[in-house]
């Protein structure tokens, strides 16, 4: 018997999906979502790993069309033409919440996904940067793509969500606080380019994305540092995950161990006071 994979066409066909579904009509905009966080089966991840890239890369060209697409459909040419000429409202435009995309991929944290099951989970925008703030405060939607199926589960994931963990710490705004509420979280520097959970206003030497905490199926935490400058546990350095191979930046994945309680140092610039929530 041959074992059921899923592909890298499949993931891309599953995001899409999920963006017509996730659509949400404004007055005269509909937006769609930013970041999709793409779940795989732990033998699918490590099978499609390296083509992480180009994946995302067509994922990326694949909703650039869709709303181009959506867009030419709004209205029909001759419409346009004179809705142009009379000085008419725009009509409805179709636009990335974000004005690009952002796509994550994932290990399933829960081992819920069977071999070949692709499920997508969709965020519209980052979290303001401002006081206190939750991981996440835009609807999510979540679609699950069973291999060999046609149909698609869809549901909507409440706004209001018990947090994991809390973390504490002090930029050019002032102290802040941040819950997390996901099982995976990117912490760096605010730039406009990358998707970041928690975001940063400081200086260059924290990294656009920095570091990456996740929580694990067992309810444990870990970190991975993915910065210039490094990344710092309890005052001890953790080893860097990115190096070049072969002329390529590499993920290796090199994870390490956080307490429950610990202090979190960026590059020895801003420090964040984890602390896990519950039991």
């Amino acid at each position: 018997m041959t074992n059921e994979r899923a592909t890298g066409r499949d993931i891309i066909l599953a995001i899409g999906e999920n963006m017509r579904e996730s659509l949400e009509p404004l007055v005269t905009e509909t937006i769609a979502p930013s970041l999709y966080q793409v779940y795989l089966h732990a033998d699918d991840f490590d099978h499609l790993r390296t083509l992480f890239g180009k994946i995302e890369a067509e994922a990326r060209k694949l909703l650039d069309g869709e709303l181009e697409k959506m867009n030419k459909g709004a209205v029909p040419a001759l419409q346009r033409l004179l809705r142009r000429k009379e000085g008419a409202e725009p009509s409805m435009k179709y636009l990335s919440a974000e004005g690009q995309w952002y796509i994550r991929f994932q290990e399933d944290p829960n081992g819920a996904l069977s071999p070949g099951d692709i499920e997508v989970v969709s965020e519209f925008a980052q979290v303001p940067a401002a006081g206190y703030g939750a991981g996440s405060k835009t609807r999510r939607i979540s679609t699950t793509r069973r291999l060999g199926q046609n149909t698609v589960s869809r549901r909507e994931l409440t706004d209001v969500q018990p947090a994991f963990a809390r973390i504490n710490y002090e930029d050019n705004r002032g102290a802040q606080t941040y819950l997390m509420t996901k099982d995976e979280i990117v912490i760096g520097r605010e730039a406009p380019d990358v998707w970041v959970d928690l975001r940063l206003d400081t200086l260059p030497d924290v990294s656009r994305e920095h570091a990456r905490v996740q929580r694990t199926p067992e309810g444990k935490f870990r970190i991975k540092d993915l910065s210039k400058l490094g990344t710092s546990v309890d005052g001890a350095g953790i080893p860097r995950s990115l190096e070049v191979v072969n002329g390529e930046v590499k993920d290796l994945d090199r994870w390490v161990d956080l307490p429950d309680h610990a202090k979190i140092s960026l590059a020895g610039v801003v420090h964040l006071q984890f602390e896990r929530i519950g039991g």
